[in-house]
């Protein structure tokens, strides 16, 4: 079994790697962005705030509620949600880096009142039982042992709590599957079992949105054909030993025979129906 602690510090060497070349060239979004189809011309930082405010949407956060930004980078969606709705944002990350950066630009922004961030594992969380009215993940679960990360979830959430997510899955036929797991990213869970997966966790699927054509497929174009300047700015950020850990720790990714982008919407079990 896999060292937990060493999976942890993968992750943050990836982060701390990619995190800053990743804002210069993409957004301070750390997630894909939403098109509406090949011919949207829309900035990466519009295509990625709109994918926030898709799960925004869908968390149907009330003013005066509690969330939980699991996963939350350097802060960017919940600030957003701050912004549009008048609720409490905790954001957890395992980078203090991460954490650092996202307590600075809530200050910034005026809304350290109700925006904070800490370090903490989202496989066990430092929070007690029935602390939060929803929870967002934005492609940050992918980082983690996805049954104790749900369990967890469903643990902090109260009763009928609303869970907004998005997640990188396997769609192809179990039979096509090879994809290995690593230290860094785990194994892409199969679209088709993903509702099975979530109520083995003490969730409720309520919907489940295979968002693949237009965030996954659109949003590797556009990196695909960036400028040369800005390829060669991404070339040269990284030593060649950085680039070839990177490259290892995207292995899953690049293996998966059709990789999609799932947004979920689950809501947690009452307290005696949870496993």
């Amino acid at each position: 079994m896999a060292d937990p602690h060493h999976d942890d510090l993968a992750v943050v060497d990836y982060y701390d790697i990619v995190g800053p070349v990743m804002q210069k060239l993409w957004d301070d979004n750390f997630h894909f962005g939403y098109w509406d189809g090949p011919g949207d011309t829309s900035s990466v930082a519009a295509a990625t705030d709109r994918f926030t405010d898709l799960v925004i949407g869908r968390l149907e956060a009330a003013p005066g509620s509690r969330v939980l930004d699991l996963g939350c980078g350097i802060g960017k969606p919940a600030l957003r949600l701050a912004r549009a709705v008048e609720v409490e944002v905790v954001g957890i990350t395992i980078s203090a880096g991460q954490v650092e950066q996202a307590n600075d630009r809530a200050r910034r922004e005026g809304l350290a009142d109700r925006v904070s961030f800490q370090v903490a594992d989202g496989t066990g969380m430092p929070f007690a039982d029935d602390s939060f009215d929803a929870v967002l993940a934005f492609e940050s679960i992918l980082h983690m042992d996805r049954d104790r990360a749900l369990r967890e979830v469903s643990r902090v959430l109260r009763p009928g709590g609303r869970l907004v997510a998005t997640d990188l899955v396997e769609r192809a036929d179990p039979d096509q599957v090879t994809a290995p797991a690593n230290a860094t990213f785990t194994p892409l869970p199969l679209l088709a079992q993903y509702r099975r997966l979530l109520k083995d966790t003490g969730l409720e699927p309520v919907e489940l949105l295979d968002l693949t054509a237009n965030t996954v497929h659109l949003s590797l174009a556009r990196m695909m054909n960036a400028s040369p300047e800005d390829q060669a700015a991404f070339a040269t950020a990284m030593a060649p030993a950085e680039q070839q850990a990177v490259a290892a720790a995207n292995m899953p990714l690049s293996a998966a025979a059709d990789l999609g982008c799932l947004l979920f919407v689950a809501t947690a079990a009452p307290a005696g129906g949870r496993s």
